[in-house]
C-alpha cells in the first residue's frame, strides 16, 4: 500500500484551519462513493453539492493534489479529506487499476520532473559589460540606501528606544521601503523584522538592540565586502539582498543525504508567503533551509511533509556557516525513520547555539536539538527546563503548550527549536519515538 501520513503532518498541509475542520468532516466512508490506491497514488470520488461527484487523487509519491471541485484552496478539503480518511480507514480502500484521469494527470507530472531535472535549451550569450554596468548600478542604489539607513539608525538611538513599542510600524516600515527603492531587500526584511517583536514581552529591549546591532554590521561589513574571504562576500551580499542563481547553486557540489524534514513555518509579509523548511541529515549531522516563496492565487512549489523522509541530496548556497540555506536535488519520499542525534542537555544546546553564531553571527533562527527537556513557567512566561535545571526562555503558544503536556503527560521529552539570543522557539518535539509538530504561521 502506498505511504500514509500521520494526522498532524496532514494538517501541515493544509491552507488554513477552515481547511483542517472541513477535511474532518468530510473523512468518513459515507462521503466518498469510491476509494482507491495504487503503488504511487490514492483517489476516491466525493459527492458535493453539485450532480457530479467531485473526483479526488493524492500523489503520495511526491505529495500533489488533483480535484475537480471550484476551490481556490491548494490542497482543497476534498484532497485533505481524501488522506485523513485514507490515514483512519486505510482498509476501505480497494486496490485498482488508476483510471484515465488519475494515469493521466500522474504521467503529466512524471513528464514535467524529468523535463525540469533535463538541463534547458542553451542560453543566450550574456552582455558581460551590460551586465557590469547593472551591478555597478545596484551597487551604487545599495550604497545611498546604507548611507541613508545609517543615518536613521543614528537619529533613532539618539532619540532613545522607548518610544519605538507604541509606533513600531511606522517608524520601521518607511525605512524599509526605502530599502526596497534602493535595491536592498535583505536589509528591509530586517527592518520589518524589528516591527514584528513583541513588545509586549520584556525582552523587546534586548531583541530590539540585538536586531540593530547585526543591521549595523551588514552595512559596515558589505563597505568592505571585497576585502572579506569568498564565502563572507558571497554571505554579506546574499544578507543585503542580491540573489543567487538557482542554476548556480544547483552546480555546486550535492550533499547526498537521508533527509528528515524537521519542521515548516509559514511568514506573509505585503502579499507574499514565505514557507521555511528545516531539514536534518542522517549520516551528516547538517541541516539544510529551504525556502519557498508564493503570492496569493499562486500555488507553492514545494510539498515537505514535516515528519517525513526523503532520499536525495541538497546543494547548499555559498556562504558562511554550516547551517545555510539549500536547494533540494531529486528528493524521493520514503517510508522510512530517522532518529536525529539530540544534544544531551540544554548546557550542550547552548554550546551548540555559540558554536554556530560564532561562524556566523548574523545568523537567526539557528535549528538545535536537544533531549530530556520539559516544560515549566507560570503567567505568560514559559521556559525549557533540563533534568540538571538549565533553563532558557521559550516562545510557545497556549495551544501548543497544551498539547505538549497531553502528548507527553509532564514527562520529558526530545525538542527542536529554532535558537536566538535569548530566547528559543519551539517547533516541533518526540515523545516515545513518534514525532509531533504544529502549524506555525506568522502575518
Amino acid at each position: 500500500m502506498p505511504l500514509k501520513l500521520t494526522k498532524e503532518q496532514i494538517v501541515q498541509l493544509a491552507p488554513d484551519e477552515a481547511s483542517v475542520k472541513a477535511a474532518k468532516g468530510l473523512a468518513t466512508t459515507s462521503k466518498w462513493s469510491v476509494r482507491q490506491f495504487s503503488d504511487r497514488c490514492i483517489w476516491g470520488h466525493c459527492q458535493g453539492s453539485g450532480k457530479n461527484p467531485y473526483q479526488t487523487a493524492v500523489d503520495i509519491t511526491d505529495i500533489a493534489f488533483k480535484c475537480s471541485c471550484p476551490s481556490r484552496k491548494f490542497p482543497c478539503k476534498h484532497a485533505l479529506g481524501l488522506l485523513f480518511l485514507y490515514e483512519s480507514h486505510a482498509d476501505g480502500f480497494e486496490q485498482a487499476d488508476e483510471p484515465d484521469w488519475v494515469k493521466a494527470w500522474l504521467d503529466k507530472r512524471a513528464v514535467r520532473a524529468e523535463k525540469k531535472e533535463k538541463p534547458g535549451t542553451q542560453a543566450a550569450p550574456v552582455d558581460e559589460e551590460a551586465k557590469a554596468k547593472r551591478l555597478a548600478k545596484r551597487h551604487q542604489n545599495v550604497m545611498e540606501g546604507m548611507a541613508d539607513l545609517e543615518v536613521w539608525m543614528k537619529d533613532l538611538l539618539r532619540n532613545g528606544l522607548v518610544n519605538v513599542p507604541e509606533r513600531a510600524y511606522s517608524v520601521f516600515e518607511a525605512m524599509a521601503k526605502r530599502m526596497v527603492d534602493a535595491q536592498a531587500p535583505g536589509l528591509a526584511a530586517r527592518l520589518r523584522a524589528m516591527a514584528d517583536i513583541d513588545y509586549g514581552a520584556e525582552s523587546w529591549k534586548h531583541e530590539l538592540t540585538d536586531k540593530l546591532s547585526k543591521l549595523f554590521m551588514v552595512i559596515s561589513a558589505y563597505r568592505n565586502v571585497d576585502r572579506l574571504p569568498v564565502d563572507w562576500q558571497d554571505e554579506i551580499r546574499t544578507q543585503v539582498g542580491f540573489s543567487q542563481s538557482r542554476d548556480m547553486v544547483l552546480g555546486g557540489e550535492p550533499l547526498v543525504d537521508r533527509w528528515l524534514v524537521l519542521g515548516k513555518r509559514s511568514q506573509t509579509a505585503n502579499g507574499l508567503t514565505t514557507d521555511s523548511y528545516w531539514f536534518y541529515g542522517e549520516h551528516s549531522g547538517r541541516c539544510a533551509i529551504y525556502l519557498s516563496f508564493s503570492v496569493p492565487g499562486s500555488i507553492a512549489d514545494a510539498g515537505w511533509v514535516p515528519g517525513c523522509v526523503y532520499d536525495g541530496s541538497m546543494c547548499y548556497y555559498p556562504g558562511a556557516g554550516t547551517n545555510r540555506r539549500a536547494l533540494p536535488k531529486e528528493l524521493i519520499l520514503v517510508d522510512g525513520r530517522v532518529v536525529p542525534a539530540f544534544c544531551a542537555d540544554l548546557s550542550q544546546a547552548a554550546l551548540r547555539y555559540r558554536q554556530h553564531a560564532t561562524e556566523n553571527p548574523l545568523a537567526e533562527d539557528i535549528p538545535l536539538l536537544v533531549s530530556d527537556v520539559l516544560l515549566a513557567g507560570s503567567g505568560g512566561a514559559c521556559c525549557l527546563v533540563d533534568m540538571a535545571g538549565n533553563a532558557v526562555p521559550l516562545v510557545v503558544s497556549d495551544e501548543m503548550r497544551i498539547d505538549v503536556l497531553a502528548i507527553s503527560g509532564g514527562k520529558p521529552f526530545c525538542a527542536f527549536v529554532l535558537a536566538n539570543d535569548g530566547r528559543w522557539r519551539l517547533v516541533a518535539m518526540w515523545y516515545n519515538n513518534e514525532y509531533h509538530t504544529w502549524r506555525d504561521e506568522h502575518n
